[in-house]
């Protein structure tokens, strides 16, 4: 009795009852039902799933169980075909045809063997990557099978790990650079008994002139410590620095801004000026005719650039300052001069004055004009003193 392509049956034969195994994809297992994972099931779940079958049914492990290296084909190729997203949708689409080389839709686990990869030639097991199976790590599937007992590769002892801290500097330790001691505090585990004790020492950082707040520090050899024979890991230090503590200099980057107060005599006439910057006070020149908020240059006068000898620039930002009260000699000279301006024509009081008047006396008033309101006063009130003739 033969079995007919697509079915499976058993033939009376020398006394001997034989299995005929189907040669068709008809006759195969559902591969979902194979690895017993359901069909939206992800790439790892079914992954999880092949490695369970593929210890249980391993041909080294099964010397006594004829079945089991079919049983162990049957998983591969199941995984071969749904680990791979384009397999994996014609089987979804079209079944055992649409990975069945012989069915004209392309498919098939490479190039229609689905155990490529997989050598059972000399009784023992071997693995090469190829084909749609070539993404499985052979050193994973070792651990799968056997426990996961060892390394993937051999290894030398572990480097120590990092670690982290941060260290606080003032504006001036900032500028030019300090020593900082700092305490280290940290866990250590030991690898070969598993237990965890803490280790405590003391760690020197130096750091360099113009680093600015936010920038890290690294320092090599000066992390945890490591396996017997391996280095120590890295100390990684954040710096924060603090404002000045008087608020009179203010960073940007290399650059140093300061104000520095002059009066309106010396906006007008020039002069000069002291103005402390990083290095001492200097004494700086003021041109004539300044202008208010003007600024002034100090070159080379900011902070020293990082790795490098050049510094960057101090700003000097000039703010004019406006006496509140003056004496009547103060202000009868200060008439005097806008009484000037307006007769030479120059300035903004010139060129406006019968627009919008004088721009002094719109701070002191005009005494001109005291003098009209006063004698038109009086002879209100004379008038007013008068008998009314008319009845």
């Amino acid at each position: 009795m033969s079995a007919r392509p697509g079915l499976s049956s058993s033939a009376s034969y020398t006394g001997k009852t034989q299995q005929v195994r189907s040669l068709s994809s008809s006759a195969k297992r559902d591969f979902y039902e194979v690895l017993n994972v359901a069909r939206g099931a992800d790439k790892g779940t079914v992954k999880k799933a092949y490695f369970k079958l593929a210890k249980k049914y391993h041909p080294d492990t099964n010397t006594d169980d004829d079945s089991a290296a079919d049983k162990f084909k049957e998983a591969t190729e199941a995984y071969e075909v749904l680990s791979d997203p384009k397999q994996r949708e014609l089987y979804d689409n079209y079944g055992h045809a649409g990975v069945d080389p012989n069915s004209g839709f392309g498919g098939g686990g490479g190039g229609g063997n689905p155990f490529e990869g997989f050598n059972f030639n000399d009784g023992s097991f071997h693995f090469s990557q190829g084909g749609p199976g070539g993404e499985i790590d052979p050193e994973e599937l070792f651990d799968a099978f056997f426990g996961g007992g060892r390394s993937r590769r051999p290894r030398g002892p572990r480097k120590g790990a990092d670690l982290q801290m941060h260290v606080r500097l003032t504006f001036q330790e900032a500028v030019f650079g300090a020593s900082k001691d700092l305490h280290l505090r940290y866990q250590l585990r030991d690898s070969s008994t598993g237990q965890s004790s803490i280790k405590e020492r003391e760690v020197t950082v130096d750091t360099p002139a113009g680093i600015d707040n936010g920038m890290n520090l690294r320092l090599s050899g000066q992390g945890a410590e490591g396996d017997p024979g391996a280095s120590r890991g890295n100390l990684l230090v954040q710096v924060i620095v603090d404002e000045d503590k008087d608020g009179y200099f203010q960073r940007d980057g290399v650059d140093i801004h300061t104000e520095a107060p002059i009066s309106l005599t010396q906006a007008v006439l020039g002069g000069m000026v002291d103005v402390r910057t990083l290095t001492g006070v200097v004494e700086m020149k003021i041109p004539k005719g300044c202008q208010i908020d003007s600024k002034l240059l100090l070159r080379g006068k900011g902070v020293q650039r990082l790795q490098s000898t050049s510094k960057g620039n101090h700003i000097v930002h000039l703010k004019m300052e406006i006496p509140k009260k003056i004496t009547p000699r103060q202000e009868e000279l200060l008439r005097e001069f806008d009484e000037e301006t307006k007769e030479c024509g120059g300035g903004v009081s010139g060129r406006l004055a019968k627009a919008a008047g004088s721009a002094f006396e719109s701070f002191f008033g005009s005494k001109k004009k005291d003098k009209k309101k006063k004698g038109k006063k009086s002879k209100d009130e004379d008038s007013d003193d008068e008998p009314d003739e008319k009845k």
